[in-house]
């Protein structure tokens, strides 16, 4: 007989991103502890991973596009029949449902933030933030995964600091250890979803800018892996502006692999909690040049591991790319500095400890 308690994570959708490779990690990674993991999805599921030896049972739920009131029903009947000890919710869009979960029958409930909406990246929104303060009268533990969105939480929305917890983001740290291979021109690259709030459109001014300073023949190679609305935008602007150098992967499994073969990694982002992205790249021995947001400070110091740049600013975002092509001396050694800190501080089996004891102490009714 199986006597796991069932934890069920609800996300909005899910897809590949940052904030689902965290949660499938820590549910791959807690397989064999006292808990069973359900996924649901608000949404749909697209394409996502997760370890063959343990498949997730996933629900979606087809929420429709804006207010939706029969996905509280619908949810409600889910968990009368799954019958979970926690729930644990993903970002705004799903922090509207631990009262109906309350009423199915959930008694724990952890709630986290990974990030700030394009919406709204400097978390200003007053009709959100009192959403977020009402729903912790039903949330026992609030997680923010970043210093910054911590202070946010506390600071600004209200949340009592007795409930809110930082848990920052940590990665498989062998996994993203590949040998890198060598090529005559600079490689960048960029991983992250074709949305707005990533920004790719300023990471493609700033090539544009570098085109000019420094010409065709010295161009770097610029990898851009995701997909999204906006591809389509972003390779016309590519066309009309002779950036040939560029190449839309897509999205993409072999992150590791991509990461092998990229010098430098660029994040061009308005808004961020800490990015999986950036921490893999930095496990790869690979030098950052991100935008300075939400929690990337906190992982990457400027000049150390990498250089911080203003948001939407192709001119710094330019200038930031431009001191590894003239310095390329620079990548091997911030490299270094990238894996020894996230070795120190970023590790994987750290996260997955500090989220598991949250449960044990949910279950426990602490």
């Amino acid at each position: 007989m199986n006597n796991k308690k069932i934890v069920v994570h609800l996300i909005y959708r899910l897809d590949i991103g940052g904030l689902e490779r965290v949660m499938l990690n820590c549910i791959n990674q807690m397989q064999d502890e006292n808990f069973d993991h359900i996924i649901i999805s608000l949404t749909d599921a697209n394409h996502f991973s997760q370890s063959e030896d343990n498949p997730i049972e996933v629900y979606c739920l087809g929420k429709k596009q804006g207010s939706d009131l029969g996905i509280h029903f619908k949810l409600y009947k889910l968990l009368k029949k799954i019958k979970p000890a926690i729930l644990h919710t993903y970002n705004l869009a799903t922090i509207e449902y631990h009262p109906i979960s309350w009423l199915a029958g959930v008694k724990g409930h952890i709630h986290a933030e990974h990030g700030r909406d394009i919406s709204d990246p400097q978390g200003l929104n007053k009709k959100h933030n009192l959403l977020r303060k009402l729903m912790s009268s039903f949330i026992h533990r609030y997680v923010s995964v970043s210093e910054d969105l911590h202070r946010w939480l506390v600071g600004s929305v209200g949340i009592p600091s007795k409930k809110a917890l930082l848990i920052q983001n940590g990665i498989n740290t062998e996994r993203f250890n590949v040998p890198k291979t060598v090529s005559k021109q600079l490689r960048f690259a960029i991983v992250a979803r074709i949305s707005p709030v990533k920004d790719h459109l300023n990471l493609l001014k700033a090539f544009a800018i570098i085109n000019q300073e420094i010409g065709r023949e010295k161009m770097p190679a610029l990898a851009i892996v995701g997909d999204g609305e906006q591809r389509k935008k972003l390779e016309k602007y590519c066309e009309e502006n002779g950036l040939d150098t560029v190449n839309f992967l897509g999205a993409r499994d072999d992150i590791a692999q991509i990461l092998a073969q990229t010098d430098v990694f660029v994040l061009s982002s308005i808004a961020e909690g800490i990015p999986m992205t950036i921490l893999e790249a930095m496990s790869a021995k690979t030098p950052i040049v991100a935008t300075r947001v939400g929690g990337v400070p906190e992982v990457v110091e400027d000049a150390k591991e990498g250089f911080l740049v203003d948001k939407s600013n192709s001119a710094a975002l330019a200038h930031g790319l431009l001191r590894y092509i003239n310095q390329p001396e620079l990548i091997l050694e911030h490299g270094e500095n990238a894996r020894a800190k996230v070795l120190k501080n970023f590790n994987e089996k750290h996260m997955v400890h500090a989220y598991l004891q949250q449960y044990k102490a949910l279950v426990k009714g602490s």
